[in-house]
């Protein structure tokens, strides 16, 4: 049964998952009157307390994929529910409330405001809350940047923080409101591979002590074989693998360099040690 969007959810049982897609497809009109097909059928589920991964090569679909498992587009065909919940029945406000009260993103390049603190920069999300939030955010976001070992660094601006510090940020950000899925699209790519298993295994502990799922999108297969389980995106269809066979699905297409698996035409990411400073443009949105 579809709750309505102000109930609160029933107790989520080990039956009961938190995201499900079925069959789900995503297509585009070309101007040549033609149609691409991005994905071809996706059945996924995800449960409270999950940690999956999918891997692909460029172009394989991960960010259309990743975008509407966070409710920012719509899928052309099939099934997604979201803690019980028929997205493709709700209009863009009531879809917008339920991504922003359910789902935490993190992002490769963290995305934070360079004008605002890192304080700043948590309590964003809380302005969009209920009017419990709201009044709470300044201690709420504390809490998390705590939470993140980053309370010393709450007052400094993101140009004053090192690549990993922002990670962290960016990740108190994504989890101040404490949602139920959390989406990570190469969390780890900005960083160094130091930083970024720090980053992940950060991620994977909050995650795990909230109950809440983490989907990580990534190329990268030391990260993939942190999920509890791993995907294989290819051809717009999701396959579930091991990480050993996904590594081999892109070594034959060229995507694994280093021992990492990234994609072959697509640009290094930058190396940033966890205490240098990172150059960042002053100004920002007024909170």
């Amino acid at each position: 049964m579809t709750l309505p969007l102000g109930d609160p959810s029933p107790a989520e049982s080990p039956e009961s998952p938190l995201l499900e897609m079925r069959g789900v497809t995503r297509s585009v009109p070309l101007p040549n009157r033609e149609t691409l097909h991005i994905l071809r059928g996706i059945d996924l589920e995800v449960y409270p307390g999950d940690h999956v991964a999918i891997v692909g090569r460029s172009g394989s679909g991960k960010t259309t994929l990743m975008n509407l498992l966070g409710l920012i587009d719509r899928q052309t065909d099939g099934e997604l529910l979201l803690d019980g919940h028929d997205v493709a029945r709700m209009r863009d406000a009531r879809r917008a409330r339920l991504r922003g009260r359910s789902v935490g993103f993190v992002f490769q390049q963290f995305n934070l405001l360079p004008g605002r603190t890192a304080l700043e920069n948590v309590m964003m999300p809380m302005l969009y809350g209920d009017a419990r939030q709201f009044w709470n955010r300044r201690r709420a976001a504390m809490e998390m940047l705590e939470r993140v070992g980053l309370a010393d660094r709450a007052e400094q601006k993101p140009s004053r923080l090192s690549g990993g510090e922002q990670q962290r940020v960016a990740v108190a950000r994504a989890l101040v409101r404490r949602p139920r899925l959390i989406l990570a699209d190469e969390p780890t790519g900005a960083l160094d591979v130091t930083t970024g298993e720090a980053v992940m295994a950060l991620l994977d502990e909050i995650a795990r002590d909230s109950d809440a799922a983490l989907v990580t999108i990534t190329h990268d297969l030391q990260v993939a074989a942190l999920s509890q389980r791993t995907f294989l995106l290819d051809g717009g269809v999701l396959h579930d693998v091991d990480v050993e066979d996904a590594g081999a699905a892109l070594a034959s297409t060229g995507g694994i360099r280093a021992g990492r698996a990234e994609v072959a035409d697509a640009p290094t990411p930058a190396t940033v040690p966890d205490r240098a400073p990172v150059a960042a443009p002053e100004g920002g949105a007024r909170a």
